[in-house]
């Protein structure tokens, strides 16, 4: 046997736990899901006749349609808000920053945060949100309002406002990890040719970061599509996404619309990372 073959072999006994570990974890609920979705009867048998009724169900429901599209608009909202400020944060540290033990430090204070819970960070936010909260104190002290503003807490604002703090992070480190790789000689090259600030940015600086870009966007378009808690905790019952559907139908036991739900939840997060993925080849992540 050849050394390319053996090495081959090797690769997929090594490959074969995490592969399996992935199969029985992810895949075969996945797929149990999906099968569960075109079940006729609400009751759990596996001899259920297989129906389309669901999806038409849901499809047919404009309230089910509303909710699936304010998922997928909440879910671009945040790409952009996270995508501009994260970029900012990461060009801030990485071209701005010279001291890497300052550098540290500034990513730390982004880091700490997410030491704790998903759960805790949300619930921390609504004495800022509040009639009462930080927010309007510091807005009546400030003589910008002349009474407490209701516009933050249980309204889309306030979700929105949760949501870029918990996913700003992911949208930055990414960027500065392309950053980080991109040779200072490029640019200072760029500049010895007379070329502006914003040329050699958009020229050279941008189309490099790309990839780093796009790696965070998944990230951050795919926690906000599954994000239900923060939906449940800062918009309270006036408001819901997929995600708070998916947990709403199941608790109240319609296991097979609740699959409905999950499934097309899924689809859509596979199709905005296909989209995502045809901006460019996240393959050169990091590549000068």
């Amino acid at each position: 046997m050849s050394p390319l073959r053996e090495r081959a072999a090797v690769s997929y006994v090594l490959a074969a736990p995490g592969g399996l570990w992935m199969l029985v974890a992810l895949v075969a609920p996945t797929l149990f899901i999906a099968w569960v979705s075109f079940w006729a009867s609400r009751t759990f048998a596996l001899s259920n006749a297989l129906t389309l009724a669901n999806y038409v169900k849901f499809f047919t429901r404009p309230a089910y349609v509303r909710v699936l599209g304010d998922t997928v608009e909440q879910a671009i909202v945040m790409m952009l808000i996270t995508g501009v400020i994260g970029y900012a944060i990461a060009y801030f540290l990485v071209v701005h920053v010279r001291r890497p033990a300052f550098q540290l430090a500034l990513f730390l204070l982004l880091v700490v945060p997410f030491w704790t819970s998903a759960l805790i960070r949300t619930i921390a936010w609504i004495p800022f949100l509040g009639v009462n909260g930080v927010i309007n104190q510091a807005l009546l002290l400030l003589g910008i309002v002349d009474r407490p503003v209701e516009a933050f807490l249980f309204t889309r604002t306030g979700i929105t406002l949760a949501q870029t703090s918990f996913y700003t992070l992911l949208a930055t480190g990414p960027v500065v990890y392309t950053l980080r790789n991109i040779p200072r000689s490029l640019p200072e090259a760029a500049q010895c040719l007379h070329a502006t600030p914003l040329r050699v940015f958009w020229r050279i600086v941008f189309p490099l970061t790309l990839p780093g870009v796009v790696i965070g966007q998944i990230l951050v378009f795919l926690n906000v599509m599954a994000d239900f808690a923060t939906a449940q905790a800062i918009g309270g019952h006036k408001l819901a996404f997929l995600g708070n559907l998916v947990i709403l139908l199941y608790e109240s036991g319609q296991l097979t619309f609740a699959a409905v739900v999950g499934v097309l939840l899924m689809i859509a997060m596979l199709l905005g990372v296909a989209v995502l993925l045809k901006v460019v080849d996240i393959r050169r992540l990091g590549a000068p």
